[in-house]
């Protein structure tokens, strides 16, 4: 398969600090402008604690932002084919 036909992944990756709400903004962002994308996210659990303390979003709706809910360990562990241009 080429490469052609593999749809462009986007992981976003959230921690604990206070720009969790941008980590939020760019999966919106995202989801409502770039829909041809996959969107992968990996929440720590210090943001869990931030999102729930510094802004208005739920746990569960920043979740379903990203397109793909199965986060894979191959994201984190250099197995998984993940290119940056």
């Amino acid at each position: 398969m080429t490469e052609r036909n593999h749809p462009k992944r986007m992981v976003v990756g959230i921690s604990g600090a206070s720009g969790a709400i941008l980590g939020i903004e760019l999966l919106k962002t995202m989801r409502q402008q770039l829909s041809a994308w996959e969107t992968h996210r990996v929440i720590s659990a210090g943001a869990r604690r931030t999102i729930k303390l510094e802004t208005s979003y739920l746990l569960e709706e920043v979740e379903s932002l990203a397109t793909s809910l199965t986060i894979s360990a191959s994201s984190s562990s250099a197995s998984g084919k993940i290119s940056i241009r």
